[in-house]
């Protein structure tokens, strides 16, 4: 879905409603951001609503999950003391959004970070240059 094709009353929605999440992160995250690389945290109320958008810089080509996730706790761990604790992330960068080892590994770091943290990771997405999907998780990936 691109976000030409979202319903009106999308921002009443949780950002996870299938019927939105796909528009909604293409809505959100930017051409920019898909060519260059970036890891964008989407923090959420507790009924799931979109409450901010917040993007990382990110060189698929140079940084190490390392290197992310590092900035994904400092993040995490500063948004938990304001009571916000669910979070979609999406991981923006060129190419398909076929999953990669490097998608994997971050959805694996990112689900670390928020045990850590006490946050609750909702789902995870890619957004590549024309297109966007869920993450599977691995089990996802075996049954497919």
């Amino acid at each position: 879905m691109h976000f030409e094709e979202l319903p009106r009353d999308w921002a009443q929605r949780p950002i996870t409603d299938p019927d939105v999440f796909e528009g909604v992160v293409d809505l959100i995250v930017t051409e920019q951001s898909r060519s260059e690389g970036a890891t964008y945290l989407l923090l959420c109320h507790p009924n799931l609503h979109l409450l901010q958008p917040i993007c990382l810089p990110d060189d698929p080509l140079r940084a190490g999950v390392g290197e992310v996730l590092e900035g994904v706790r400092l993040l995490l761990t500063e948004v938990s003391r304001h009571d916000v604790h669910d979070v979609v992330m999406v991981i923006a960068r060129p190419g398909r959004v076929t999953a990669t080892r490097r998608d994997r590994d971050l959805r694996a770091a990112f689900e670390g970070a928020c045990r850590a943290t006490g946050f609750t990771l909702h789902t995870v997405a890619i957004a590549a240059l024309d297109d966007v999907a869920v993450l599977p998780t691995e089990g996802d990936c075996a049954a497919a």
